[in-house]
């Protein structure tokens, strides 16, 4: 017969409430406080890779577009899509 040995599983303290929490938890159960390292890494990507580029290129086909419907309906979704991107929440 065999016996398995457990590993103890690795814990960590939360600095807010000081109570023991899983080495993996991203936040604490107990006051909700959210560890740093794990936080995700989309911290501003989207917004300046994407969102600005469009935004800008956006408002800059408007104004060209003078009274062309098509250049100044692609504008207003490339500005409308940047905006999006920009201000995503995270």
């Amino acid at each position: 017969m065999t016996c398995a040995i457990l590993a103890p599983t690795m814990k960590k303290t939360c600095p807010r409430c000081q109570k023991r929490v899983s080495e993996r938890a991203a936040r604490c159960r107990g006051c909700g406080y959210f560890f740093p390292e794990k936080a995700s890494p989309w911290a501003a990507g989207p917004a300046y890779g994407v969102g600005f580029p469009l935004v800008l290129m956006g408002v800059f086909i408007l104004f060209l577009a003078g009274s062309s419907t098509g250049l100044t309906i692609v504008g207003a979704e490339m500005t409308l899509v940047g905006a999006l991107a920009f201000f995503h929440p995270r």
